[in-house]
């Protein structure tokens, strides 16, 4: 864009009265009319436009300042590794948490608040991608993805039932649990490296999209191979599998359907309406709307997955940029939240009590999932090197092991 022309269009508008912070791609041709009074004049309007601009428009810097200041309060009063902040928040989640100061004793009213932070990080990664780019990445989703979890859950499963000794049931649940890994922190530390778009950072992404598919299927069949389950007898289990897996599979077809052609017809003629009356507040407000609109859509699969379609939609239009910064403090925030409420349900004394065991068992789990993560990324055409980054950052146990085995 044309600096002179972006000065000249913001003070014109400053001087109307009229908000100027939102700047849209592909709305920059638009001529300026000429100043048609002295240079002494021209000044002074343009330090008049520019002290009200910062006075009536600072809503998102002091947003996004904001933003800043909670994360140093909250992950500089705690060592950090490598300059991430995750481990800070898990930290600072421990300190204040019920088996800490107790200064919260009831975390499952803060994590329904804190899994919003997941949604927005994965309505983020959509607007960063595009359909095109998407449709590239299929082999990796379905191909990748599906040998990943169904690998993973069959070795983690008959270790489990031959050498742990756990019945059938039980077997299964493990081995799918401990299949899949943590959506967030993985892409949180892919966007904190810079590596989302690097070829492994895709691949990683490819499988964790994949991931939140799975969850569906594992969370239903965990009530239906439950021992306690009413529906008793093989055959009319496996039928209720079928009935479940397949409603499952409609209600899925119809809410992305509905997402897909609702963005088509309705996301641009919105935006732009909203960006013709050039009112920030709005259109903050109309991108949170949509956001959780389409999360609560998908709720019965994955919340996230209605969030990263909305933004893969979003992409594709010329409010992309402005989305994106308008989101960042709220993303900032939850995701900061969401890694406390994962802090206040760490117990240290029992962490303590159990350590031998649990480093064992964790070093097992990250070994073993490496090595079978790194030889099903190398048949798929992965380089060596990337196959083994992937490995590593699926290795680790994601929070959905809670839900199975709880």
């Amino acid at each position: 864009m044309d600096r002179s022309r972006s000065k000249g269009k913001k003070v014109e508008r400053a001087h109307d009265g009229q908000i100027t912070e939102i700047i849209y791609k592909g709305q920059h041709n638009h001529e300026v009319p000429k100043p048609n009074k002295r240079a002494k004049d021209s000044n002074d309007i343009n330090g008049h436009a520019n002290s009200q601009s910062k006075a009536e428009l600072g809503f998102q810097g002091q947003m996004g300042s904001l933003n800043r200041q909670n994360e140093t309060v909250l992950t500089n009063s705690v060592p950090k590794s490598s300059g991430s902040p995750v481990l800070g928040y898990l930290a600072a989640g421990i300190l204040i948490g019920p088996y800490g100061l107790s200064i919260i004793c009831h975390v499952h009213g803060t994590k329904a608040i804190a899994e919003f932070g997941v949604v927005f990080l994965l309505f983020n990664i959509g607007l960063e991608l595009s359909v095109e780019r998407l449709s590239s990445m299929k082999k990796h989703v379905f191909g990748l993805g599906s040998a990943q979890v169904l690998v993973t859950a069959v070795v983690v499963g008959l270790v489990a039932h031959f050498i742990s000794g756990q019945a059938g049931p039980a077997a299964i649940v493990i081995g799918n649990g401990l299949a899949l890994s943590s959506t967030a922190v993985v892409l949180q530390v892919l966007q904190e490296r810079g590596e989302s778009t690097s070829r492994h950072g895709r691949a990683t992404f490819s499988v964790l999209l994949f991931q939140d598919l799975a969850v569906v299927v594992l969370l239903i069949l965990i009530p239906l191979i439950s021992p306690s389950s009413s529906k008793g007898g093989s055959v009319i289990g496996f039928q209720a599998i079928v009935e479940a897996l397949g409603l499952a599979a409609v209600k899925a077809f119809v809410a992305i359907s509905a997402i897909i052609a609702g963005g088509h017809l309705l996301l641009r003629p919105i935006y732009k309406q909203i960006a013709e009356n050039q009112n920030a507040e709005i259109f903050s407000a109309n991108t949170l709307l949509v956001i959780l609109g389409t999360s609560l859509l998908t709720a019965s699969l994955s919340m996230a997955l209605g969030a990263f379609l909305a933004g893969l939609l979003l992409a594709e239009t010329e409010f992309s940029l402005q989305v994106e910064s308008d989101i960042a403090p709220y993303r900032g925030l939850l995701l900061g939240l969401f890694f406390m409420t994962v802090g206040m349900s760490i117990d240290p004394k029992l962490l303590i009590s159990n350590f031998p065991v649990i480093m064992g068992t964790l070093g097992l789990l990250i070994g073993g999932k490496t090595i079978l993560v790194a030889l099903v990324g190398k048949l798929f055409g992965i380089s060596i090197i990337s196959a083994i980054r992937v490995a590593l950052l699926l290795a680790p146990g994601g929070r959905i092991c809670f839900c199975g085995f709880w």
